[in-house]
């Protein structure tokens, strides 16, 4: 199923993933994208990408170094395919940030179903991933720390 962008796909957070990994106008890059969902459109096997639950962007290498103009708000994909709905980690992805923000799978691009992470309930309700708690240094989420002082 070949994928493109439609008024659903939440191209503002791949913008905000990009400026996030200080990505600029011009560039030219090589980059791991994590968790792009791939959903089926009805038809004849098109697919609709969505950056809602992408995660940070790994830079492999700069090709270009570009210009410190703001990033496209625009975006494209290019030869994404994906054999069924789901997430996909897009790894060494060709992406260019000039006229449109581009995501080119090409034949050095490996696309693979994004690895699952176990959720851990945070004590406020809501669901935290571990890798992104341990990205802020929290560790041990859960674990008991007796302390007399409090009696409990």
């Amino acid at each position: 199923m070949k994928a493109r962008i439609t008024s659903q796909s939440q191209t503002f957070r791949l913008v905000e993933r990009m400026q996030e990994a200080n990505i600029h106008h011009g560039q030219e890059i090589r980059a791991d994208l994590p968790n792009i969902r791939v959903v089926a459109l009805s038809g004849a096997g098109e697919g609709q990408a969505l950056f809602c639950t992408m995660g940070p962007i790994r830079v492999r290498e700069i090709m270009n170094r570009g210009d410190d103009r703001p990033l496209p708000s625009s975006v494209a994909v290019a030869g994404l395919a994906v054999p069924t709905s789901g997430s996909y980690d897009i790894l060494n992805a060709l992406v260019c940030s000039n006229g449109d923000l581009r995501l080119v799978v090409d034949d050095k691009t490996r696309v693979v179903p994004a690895i699952k992470v176990p959720e851990r309930t945070s004590l406020r309700g809501t669901t935290y991933f571990d890798f992104e708690l341990g990205s802020h240094g929290v560790t041990n989420i859960g674990a008991y720390h007796f302390d007399p002082r409090l009696g409990s």
